[in-house]
């Protein structure tokens, strides 16, 4: 009985002492990660990049501090990774031990046993679909190894794509059968093909029926569309009437095949004021790169104009360049909108402003009108025409300018990437011609441009993101050969800390501007320590300028190029990225000396 009680008081010493100590291991810094497993260096730094929690760099950054939790979730992590290239026995242990520097080591243990493939698929009870279908649709082959997270995934979009055909209480029954390889065996009871009944909308008080019955995508009679369905409860909420919309499928239990829907809405207030203050990108008086400026904003809406969708406000904002800290910008606005024009589905808006915007070179102050309008929007892309009237009031250093041009412009915007924050993978497209009427040394002509911005991420090891970006324009007058009668602000510029790094400003790289330019940057970015991270990059451009008074041989048209390289800072924070950057304007000229420029909510 007393060596009994003495195991037992060891044991409780143990645990208490084992708790202890890993209540003193949270929060300290750890000192290495160890994979306990014959792995490939590229198979380690894949699983080192899945985990939460990180060792230090060899230059001593990135390290995050230890956590329990952490590292549970880190080893489940592993696990599932390994699950999901067909080892479906996998297992990973965890441990870590204290060092005396203060510091933890860090222990995964993998045991990946056998790989599994996939060898056959069976499929019972489909009517609606053939088996090859099935299979297509799930994208499985035979022989591949076994992937039971993405077939559950596509077995998901499978259930959604039968209740787009109407089969809304279909079923998916997966068995799996390990031996050799794997049997994969789904029976599916597709079950009725509904119709729908009636549409029933809860929750307006201020706000017509009507309003919200244009915008759903199905009537009375028609076979249950989930997607259909989605999509209308989408539309109404973008009509800017609703603070929620909530479409709920209910079966009738006394007619079989029949579901009605039931819509409830929750109306926005009629009048609202939104204040903004904080860092933006802003537009430059002319054709130049966005700068980063400092701006504050104040919006009054009224909705429901007429009991219809139409919304009209007014916003008064204003904004300080960085760069030009002396003189400030303004914008005075009064907006009209509405989701629909003349019957169909385009949101329109008309607006009355007034813009007045500038720099250490020029001002220009814009009035007038301008339409515009906004295709159907698809889930990566984005089409939206203006039309303008615009009195133009500019000064530059040796003239002023004024007069009206009538504008007309397409802007057409890809976007496939992870995040627009801070993208990892994927591209961005966007195309920016445009048509409008000016005064060429008092010739009435046209100016067209044509702009084209193409971006491309790549995830590179350690998680650091290749990135590089090609932006090119062209300006071309009828009647030709007036180009250079052109005014500055029409022209396109280079240089600044979201151009041509290496120049503090445009005018530091040519002050007059040019009728064409083309843009490279190139970004190594390579995250260092929680929030920080590091950029390389490089930076070349050429610009078709004209004017030369300078050196008279040079005079009429020439390419003009730069390029620089540098080293940045990038903080990413909750509001977006801020960057400060040294660039080295040809750095292969002696004396050259860096630049600095500071940026906001810009990586390009």
């Amino acid at each position: 009985m007393e060596r009994f009680s003495r195991v037992a008081i060891i044991i409780l010493v143990g645990s208490v002492l084992g708790t202890h100590l890993a209540g003193q291991a949270d929060d300290l810094p750890i000192a290495q990660i160890n994979l306990l497993d014959s792995l490939s260096f590229a198979d380690q730094r894949q699983l080192l990049g899945l985990m939460k929690l990180k060792s230090p760099s060899l230059l001593g950054f990135g390290s995050t501090t230890f956590s329990r939790r952490a590292l549970r979730v880190d080893a489940l992590t592993i696990r599932n990774y390994y699950i999901s290239r067909g080892f479906l026995e996998a297992q990973v242990s965890d441990s870590f031990s204290v060092l005396p520097e203060g510091q933890v080591d860090v222990y995964l243990r993998i045991s990946k046993g056998r790989r599994y493939d996939l060898t056959r698929v069976s499929v019972t009870g489909n009517r609606l679909m053939t088996r090859d279908e099935i299979i297509d649709f799930l994208g499985v082959e035979l022989g591949a190894p076994y992937n039971p997270v993405a077939i559950r995934n596509y077995l998901e979009a499978l259930r959604h794509h039968y209740q787009d055909r109407g089969k809304l209480a279909v079923d998916i029954l997966e068995e799996v059968e390990v031996e050799a390889g794997v049997h994969l065996r789904l029976t599916i009871s597709e079950g009725l093909t509904y119709t729908v009944g009636n549409v029933t909308i809860r929750g307006l008080t201020h706000v017509p029926e009507w309003t919200v019955r244009r915008e759903l995508l199905f009537r009375k009679g028609d076979t249950f569309d989930r997607s259909r369905l989605l999509l209308s409860q989408k539309r109404i909420f973008e009509s800017g009437m609703f603070g929620a919309v909530e479409v709920t499928p209910v079966v009738r239990a006394s007619d079989p095949g029949v579901t009605d829907l039931e819509i409830r809405v929750r109306e926005l207030k009629r009048r609202s004021i939104d204040l903004s203050l904080g860092f933006r990108q802003t537009p430059p008086p002319g054709e130049g790169e966005p700068n980063t400026a400092l701006y504050g904003s104040v919006q009054f809406w009224l909705a429901r104009v007429l009991k219809s969708s139409i919304r009209t406000g007014f916003t008064a904002e204003g904004d300080l360049i960085l760069q030009n800290l002396d003189t400030p910008n303004f914008l005075l606005a009064w907006d009209i909108i509405t989701p629909w024009t003349f019957g169909l589905r385009v949101p329109t808006s008309v607006r009355l402003l007034s813009n007045f915007r500038s720099t250490a070179q020029r001002t220009v102050w814009e009035r007038g009108i301008e339409l515009s309008f906004t295709s159907k929007r698809l889930e990566q892309s984005r089409l939206r025409g203006a039309f303008g009237w615009i009195r133009i009031d500019a000064t530059e250093p040796e003239e002023e300018t004024a007069g009206t041009e009538p504008r007309l412009s397409l802007d057409y915007r890809f976007q496939g990437v992870d995040n627009l924050l801070a993208p990892h993978r994927g591209t961005i497209i966007q195309l920016q011609p445009s048509l409008h009427r000016t005064v060429l040394k008092e010739v009435t002509g046209l100016v067209g441009k044509l702009e084209i911005d193409f971006r491309r991420y790549h995830p590179f090891p350690l998680e650091s993101v290749l990135a590089y970006r090609l932006k090119v324009g062209v300006l071309e007058t009828w009647p030709l050969q007036r180009g250079e009668n052109l005014k500055s602000y029409h022209l396109f510029d280079l240089g600044g800390s979201t151009s041509l790094r290496g120049w503090e400003k445009p005018s530091d790289f040519s002050p007059e501007g040019g009728l064409a330019k083309a843009l490279l940057n190139v970004e190594l970015r390579v995250p260092l320590f929680w929030i920080f991270g590091g950029e390389l990059f490089l930076d070349a451009g050429v610009l078709r300028v004209f004017r030369t008074p300078e050196d008279p041989e040079l005079q009429g048209l020439l390419w003009k190029t730069g390029w620089d390289i540098g080293a940045g800072l990038l903080i990413t924070t909750p509001l977006g990225p801020i960057r400060i950057d040294a660039a080295f304007p040809e750095p292969n000229r002696p004396g050259q000396v860096p630049t600095y420029q500071f940026a906001f909510l810009h990586t390009f």
